[in-house]
């Protein structure tokens, strides 16, 4: 049942007391890190209980140039907004093309939940799907780009800002390799630790070879380090699994190589739906801002990258398309089967929050059957060695 009372407590935020007063959410600056180490201060933020102020923290809110690269395109951020740019690489029209319908679809089924299930992952906003003959666009802007663009391709999209500079440096203090350590701000400095996302491998356990090869763009915290952090791991596959519902039964999409990261999130995520809104009032509406405050920054779970998604069909073959979806994906959905009891525990949180969340959305008796589908290919992928490589 939907309760108003408990999706206000994560909508009502407009100042530092506020913020306090209505989420319980708290307010750290540099002191805090001093005080309590690294480790604790990315428990705080990664776990979105707190916030910190770009102000004193250097966080980079203005880049204008690539942060990044998919299968399909190169991401340029582009300067004095809150848009990505993503432009097509060479023969990469049709999966670029498929990015762009597929994040629409994406977006449009999560708007059609209510909060219970959405509140806690957020969707870059779907912009537009650029030409080469988009000139109103491109006549004004190629110069702005550092780099030769040959086809003009390019799709479109709000930006998921990179984490910190102070949470990127914990990172660094409390998971990477101690002879890096000393050499902090230089590597904080490299592009290759810029514009930072964390990617949630709830799927992945070992440790981390302790080599040079430790970068911060597209990090991968493993189930281990969130552990270590004291995250709460299972508040992370809760969400995953909600999504997941989400994007098989309301976007009718098979998830292939989709993305869950963590991110710089807005100060309030999603806004209330229409049916919400009825339930509130002009006094406690009053509480709730939905733009972007670029000095009061949390830590968001973030859903991106649809490219590789296709539609399915509710029968044989689109089972098959959503098992191969979740074993073909990078290890961001716990392990189904494992001898560590850590990872079974998370395991069977992930499957009930599926399975509950998909009975909101169909009668179909397919989401068992795929949980039944993915479980059974877990056991036969137990004797071949890992599950997730």
């Amino acid at each position: 049942m939907f309760s108003i009372t408990e999706s206000l407590k994560s909508l009502i935020a407009t100042s530092r007391h506020s913020a306090g007063e209505y989420t319980g959410l708290t307010f750290l600056d540099e002191s805090y890190i001093r005080q309590h180490g690294p480790a604790t201060f990315l428990n705080r933020m990664f776990t979105a209980k707190a916030y910190i102020s770009t102000d004193s923290f250097d966080a980079d809110f203005r880049s204008f140039e690539i942060i990044g690269e998919g299968q399909c395109g190169t991401v340029w951020a582009l300067t004095g907004t809150d848009q990505v740019l993503k432009v097509m690489k060479e023969g990469k029209l049709d999966q670029l093309w498929n990015d762009s319908v597929m994040h629409k679809t994406a977006q449009e089924a999560f708007e059609t939940v209510g909060i219970a299930l959405r509140n806690d992952i957020t969707i870059p906003k779907y912009g537009q799907f650029i030409t080469p003959r988009h000139d109103v666009f491109w006549q004004p802007n190629m110069k702005r780009f550092s780099a030769e663009i040959a086809d003009k391709h390019a799709f479109l999209s709000s930006r998921i800002f990179g984490l910190p500079l102070s949470v990127r440096a914990s990172i660094v203090d409390a998971l990477a390799p101690k002879d890096i350590r000393p050499h902090k701000q230089e590597f904080l400095a490299r592009e290759e630790n810029q514009h930072t996302l964390v990617r949630l491998y709830l799927g992945r356990r070992e440790q981390r070879a302790a080599t040079r090869s430790f970068r911060l763009r597209n990090f991968d915290l493993t189930i281990s380090e969130m552990e270590y952090l004291r995250l709460d791991t299972h508040r992370y596959a809760t969400i995953i699994a909600h999504a997941l519902a989400i994007l098989h039964w309301r976007a009718h999409v098979d998830a292939n190589d989709v993305e869950f990261v963590l991110g710089s999130a807005p100060m309030i995520s999603t806004p209330p739906t229409a049916a919400e809104l009825k339930m509130l009032t002009p006094d406690n509406i009053g509480f709730v801002t939905h733009g972007l405050n670029l000095h009061h920054t949390s830590i968001g779970v973030w859903l991106l990258d649809f490219d590789q998604c296709q539609s399915f069909e509710k029968d044989a073959a689109g089972l098959e398309l959503l098992k191969k979806g979740f074993w073909m994906n990078d290890p961001y959905y716990p392990r189904p089967v494992s001898t560590n009891a850590k990872d079974m525990a998370l395991w069977a949180v992930f499957k009930e929050e599926y399975l509950a969340a998909s009975s909101i959305l169909t009668d179909s008796g397919m989401p068992k059957a795929f949980i039944t589908a993915v479980e059974a290919e877990g056991k036969r992928r137990q004797f071949g060695g890992s599950i997730f490589q």
